[in-house]
């Protein structure tokens, strides 16, 4: 697959370009930074449902946690000390670390499935620095044609692109 890439090394260019590339209504396969840019996101309307997701398990998780301390402690052992209830919610460090636990694990296999992620599998794309300090645009090539990509070179040239080039 042919790619018309740009390579940026300022955040602030980049988001001058987005600004372009939205109003040229250009089809931008995928934008790669070393770091998250939230304007970005949102001028490219990119929406997320980990925090939905991330909330349903906290709920679920904290469901679990207690049901297993009230398992543990009323079902399967229940201890009388000092004549105080079985279950009195007195586990509120348990609670919380359980809960943390399982929302965190399953939010990042959550994160993984959706993205595709796996042991061993090869990047789409590679470009040097991409994880350092490179700020990329990629835009499939075969989705415009030659007057709409010398209007992106020169668009990204004005904005300050380091480099623009076709790579395979």
């Amino acid at each position: 697959m042919s790619r018309l890439i740009a390579v940026y090394n300022d955040d602030n260019k980049l988001m001058e370009a987005a600004d372009q590339l939205v109003e040229m209504n250009a089809p931008v396969e995928e934008v790669v930074t070393p770091f998250v840019i939230e304007e970005l996101l949102a001028k490219f309307h990119v929406k997320s449902n980990i925090p939905l997701l991330a909330f349903f398990y906290g709920v679920v998780g904290i469901s679990s946690v207690l049901a297993a301390l009230y398992y543990t402690f009323v079902i399967s052992y229940p201890l009388n000390i000092g004549g105080k209830p079985s279950f009195s919610l007195t586990f509120p460090v348990l609670m919380f670390i359980g809960t943390v636990l399982i929302t965190v694990l399953s939010t990042v296999v959550t994160f993984f499935y959706q993205d595709r992620l796996k042991p061993g599998k090869k990047l789409d794309f590679e470009y040097p620095g991409m994880n350092d300090d490179k700020m990329i645009v990629l835009i499939d090539k075969s989705k415009i044609n030659a007057d709409m990509e010398s209007k992106l070179r020169d668009m990204f040239a004005k904005t300050g692109a380091e480099k623009v080039e076709v790579v395979e």
